[in-house]
């Protein structure tokens, strides 16, 4: 019998919905599991999901302080109890009925990765960006992100051996939204411990307006910056990271000057685009080179 954790942070968001469909699915595998729900301090929805600890094997923890989205990870797999630990987002909709089965059927394996799914329909305008950049770059089947398994490592939706877990963590150190999930895959790879993606996707349904997504981009481009910065195999690291592996290209050739002479032309020429209803990936792409060269010459002239 294969006993399992269901981890799921909780910040600002109403999740009976999707418990009790988890719940439904992990007492029809007759395997002993666990539901854990972490509220970091949100100032929404509290007293709804507290009432899901009536529900059998469902604990629910309450912070009374912002600790981020690190470290309420590790917390989460700090309290489980079981061998195997499916973390998940909050803001999540399961629509596959053999969600959990199809983990299971999974192991043994160290590490599973189910993946993203988006609406088919885009959304209202201001979460244009938002859900396109999903659709685009998230939503990509196993075949696929099996070929860099690594590189496409994201902590939305997986499964993971605790003893695993124990051995990784999160950067407790990385502060805001970004990068904490590359670093994790970054850190299973110099343990060699392999990856496998399936096509167990969960919907995303809770999309960043354009401004939101624009302010949390840089945050993790910095926090990208940050690790690179931090970290001493810094081109392996590079390689299984687009956006820094072409920057530094650029840097390598000494051309990395010329983002500079056109970002004040290009800049706001990306952002009216990623602000419209047709928003480009091509304009999303130069608008993160274009704070990473601002972000990479502010660290060079401290």
């Amino acid at each position: 019998m294969t006993a399992f954790s269901i981890c799921i942070p909780v910040y600002n968001c109403a999740i009976s919905t999707l418990v009790e469909e988890l719940h439904k699915q992990a007492v029809e595998t007759r395997h002993p599991f666990e539901i854990l729900l972490m509220d970091d301090c949100s100032s929404q929805y509290r007293e709804e999901n507290r009432r899901l600890q009536e529900l059998s094997q469902v604990s629910y923890i309450e912070w009374q302080e912002n600790i981020g989205r690190a470290k309420i990870r590790n917390r989460l797999a700090q309290t489980a109890q079981y061998p195997y630990l499916i973390f998940m987002d909050c803001d999540t909709k399961v629509e596959n009925s053999s969600y959990i089965q199809n983990y299971l059927a999974a192991l043994p394996a160290e590490v599973v990765v189910g993946g993203y799914a988006y609406a088919p329909v885009p959304p209202e305008h201001r979460y244009e960006l938002r859900w396109s950049y999903g659709r685009n770059r998230e939503e990509i089947p196993a075949h696929v992100r099996n070929l860099h398994p690594n590189k496409s490592f994201s902590t939305f939706n997986f499964l993971i051996r605790k003893e695993v877990f124990n051995t990784v963590q999160f950067d407790e150190t990385i502060s805001g939204y970004g990068h904490e999930d590359t670093l994790f895959g970054w850190a299973l790879k110099k343990q060699s411990i392999p990856i496998k993606h399936i096509d167990n996707p969960l919907l995303h349904q809770s999309l960043d307006d354009t401004g939101t997504f624009l302010s949390k981009t840089e945050n993790s481009v910095k926090n990208l910056w940050r690790i690179y910065q931090s970290v001493p195999q810094k081109d392996d690291l590079a390689q299984d990271i687009t956006l820094l592996k072409y920057y530094l290209r650029l840097k390598k050739y000494h051309l990395t000057f010329l983002i500079s002479v056109v970002t004040p032309l290009l800049q706001p020429l990306a952002l009216r685009n990623l602000r419209s209803d047709r928003p480009k990936m091509f304009c999303f792409d130069l608008y993160k080179l274009m704070i990473i060269n601002k972000i990479a010459n502010q660290y060079a002239s401290l």
